[in-house]
């Protein structure tokens, strides 16, 4: 835990003890502002590193199923990954260049939050080559 939410937790009994009654709704309503913020930086944290996860390994294993499609990704598949409907799915997009010169790209979604496995992602997912599709799997990666 944070030293600083440590000795607020620790010296706000303290205060709160000491103060009138208006001074103590204060210090709850601002204590209550203080766990908010904590849970929401928390929540954001999160969010945040199941996004870079599926990114990563959308990027990496995206490439390789258009390389098993017969279209090599020319240097790195660039992907975005948001999380959707709460945290319960994660959308991803990814672009990228053939190495003939096609404009590839890779879309799905996945209910799976990254971390299960660091090489793999359950989903669905459809790559396409100039709007062709060139594969559709439920799994990128394995």
């Amino acid at each position: 835990m944070n030293s600083r939410i440590s000795a607020l937790l620790i010296t706000l009994p303290i205060v709160f003890a000491a103060c009138s009654s208006d001074s103590r709704d204060a210090l709850e309503d601002d204590a209550r502002t203080a766990v908010s913020d904590v849970d929401e930086a928390v929540d954001e944290a999160s969010r945040d590193a199941g996004e870079a996860a599926a990114r990563n390994i959308a990027t990496e294993q995206g490439e390789e199923q258009f390389r098993d499609a017969g279209h090599p990704i020319e240097g790195k598949l660039t992907c975005e990954a948001t999380i959707a409907d709460g945290i319960d799915a994660i959308d991803i997009a990814c672009t990228g260049t053939t190495e003939t010169g096609g404009a590839a790209a890779l879309t799905g979604r996945t209910s799976e939050l990254p971390g299960a496995s660091v090489v793999t992602l359950d989903g669905d997912f459809t790559g396409t080559v100039d709007r062709e599709e060139v594969f559709s799997t439920a799994r990128l990666g394995g």
